[in-house]
């Protein structure tokens, strides 16, 4: 829509759940000093598994913000997405009774299903019988369960979609989630996403996708941009983010965490860096930004040496003639990569370093050959965060870049 008018959006309200904190607190706490919650599978038994480790969330008690009724009718990945929702709802002192739902809509991002689900009908199915099996299995167990779910939980009537993309289901779900309010199809979005792949099937499906990371240490098992790359560590868990359009958030008197100021998806094929350079450029011409206005990106870091390549290639080029190299991080590498919840993850620690000033670390990184001009933020850095812009791309060729800044003093 350059060149059209269009709503301003704000993010208003944070929940996350994963491996690094139940809630946005010990979250930031964790991922903001670089403290690693990799660990080895404690799920099943992986012994046996080429895989040994995974980002987990221990001691998760969905009845904190599920119902009863929906905890037998849905999967724990559903359950990420209804307890980060409602964290987020809290977070926005968001009332929906106030709201028009038909105005409100939920756009969400997941990659993989509800594997426990699935895996415990496959039991019980082939080991006791179709009348053991799970009646809701049909319903809990499919990519667009926890949008549903969701809406039917807190009343949501508006425009809702569900996106599955692999590593940028979530980013595709939070880039036209965003769009829905700019473009004035819904006033309120709820946006995010949620995975929980850690089972033995789903783990060696991901296996067999060549994408996991074989290293048995928890901490040298992640490392983007690294020598040592390896591959990724899968987590799970889940986000929800509340945007809003400017004149709504302020008339409510909610104070805005970020604006989301443009953004692109675009599409890139295997190895070519330049179909991601040419989504990068339409994500900071979208949103008005000249290369050396961003000051810091969140970057997708697959651990794929290939993969590290593609990226920091395309970045290299968006931003050269830069005065100052760019600092890029990765703090997914401290709790796993969420696939559907990546990128509203990496989202949610944008605007926590935005009002922190700092920008997290990417603890798995040692040494690596980055191109001329950009950085990878090892450790900590205090520093002043006014436009970051968070990234994502798939194996598929799936391309999605953000740019989100400091809100304006009057949100």
């Amino acid at each position: 829509m350059t060149g059209m008018m269009r709503r301003r959006v704000m993010l208003t309200g944070l929940g996350v759940v994963n491996a690094s904190g139940q809630a946005t607190e010990p979250f930031w706490q964790n991922v903001s000093a670089g403290i690693q919650r990799l660990g080895p599978i404690s799920g099943f038994d992986a012994r046996d598994f080429p895989v040994q480790v995974a980002g987990e969330v221990a001691d998760f008690d969905p009845s904190r913000a599920v119902s009863r009724r929906f905890i037998v009718k849905t999967d724990r990945f559903t359950h990420f997405a209804l307890t980060a929702t409602a964290d987020a709802i809290e977070d926005a002192k968001l009332e929906l009774d106030a709201e028009d739902r038909t105005r409100v809509g939920v756009w969400f991002g997941n990659n993989t299903g509800g594997w426990d689900l699935c895996e415990r009908g496959f039991v019980e199915y082939y080991g006791a019988g179709a009348d053991t099996v799970n009646p809701w299995q049909a319903t809990g167990w499919f990519l667009a369960a926890p949008q549903g779910f969701t809406t039917i939980q807190h009343g949501i009537r508006g425009p809702s979609k569900s996106f599955s993309g692999d590593r940028a289901s979530g980013a595709a779900a939070f880039y036209y989630g965003a769009r829905a309010v700019q473009w004035d199809g819904n006033d309120v979005v709820l946006t995010g996403g949620c995975e929980a792949p850690v089972s033995p099937l789903s783990i060696a499906c991901f296996h067999s996708s060549g994408d996991l990371s074989e290293v048995v240490d928890p901490a040298m098992a992640y490392r983007p941009f690294d020598h040592a790359a390896a591959g990724l560590v899968v987590g799970e868990g889940g986000v929800a983010l509340v945007l809003e359009e400017a004149g709504h958030a302020r008339d409510r008197g909610s104070r805005a965490y970020l604006e989301v100021l443009g953004g692109a998806h675009g599409s890139a094929a295997d190895g070519d860096p330049a179909g991601y350079l040419r989504v990068l450029r339409r994500a900071l011409d979208d949103a008005g930004c000249a290369p050396e206005d961003i000051d810091l990106v969140f970057a997708e870091g697959c651990a794929d040496k290939a993969g590290d390549r593609f990226e920091a290639s395309a970045l290299a080029a968006a931003f050269s003639g830069r005065p100052t190299p760019l600092p890029v991080t990765v703090p997914k590498c401290q709790f796993g990569h969420l696939y559907g919840a990546a990128f509203g993850t990496d989202v949610a620690c944008a605007a926590l370093a935005v009002r922190h000033g700092i920008a997290p670390p990417t603890p798995g990184f040692s040494d690596g050959d980055l191109p001329s001009g950009l950085e990878v933020v090892a450790a900590a850095r205090p520093m002043r965060i006014d436009r970051v812009l968070v990234t994502s791309h798939s194996r598929y060729g799936s391309c999605v870049a953000t740019v989100v800044a400091r809100p304006p003093t009057d949100q």
